[in-house]
């Protein structure tokens, strides 16, 4: 979801899903259409530092701001509004909630390649995550 970056692929390459967090949860269908319908094999999760998913209710008081300044919101719906979706979104750390979010995946597409990656803003790499790391 990050919108420091473009990713620089070829057309026609693969499906793109930007979420929060590397968050698929609620995007599984269009997980599955891809898979089914677009025939896609592997899957290529992206998470990165500095991600805004992390600590979100630290957030709050400039998520709420932000709606009623930008959006015309009133007070009450802005914070009903972030009471209601900022725990479905709230991230640890990003590399843990990553791992979890692959693991995930694969029991719900066990044919299906997923690779953990991970960017990095300051150096600009991109990082292949081992698995069974230690935290």
């Amino acid at each position: 979801m990050d919108n420091r970056k473009y990713l620089h692929i070829p057309d026609n390459f693969a499906f793109i899903i930007r979420t929060g967090g590397a968050n698929l949860r609620y995007s599984e269908f269009k997980i599955s259409y891809a898979i089914s319908v677009g025939e896609v094999s592997s899957l290529a999760l992206i998470a990165h530092n500095n991600c805004g998913m992390v600590n979100i209710m630290a957030r709050k008081d400039q998520f709420v701001q932000g709606l009623m300044d930008r959006a015309g919101w009133d007070r009450v719906s802005a914070e009903e509004h972030f009471k209601q979706f900022a725990p479905m979104f709230e991230i640890g750390d990003e590399i843990d909630f990553l791992l979890s979010e692959v693991n995930r995946l694969r029991h719900r597409y066990p044919k299906i390649l997923i690779a953990p990656l991970y960017y990095k803003v300051e150096d600009n790499l991109l990082y292949m995550i081992k698995e069974g790391r230690n935290t």
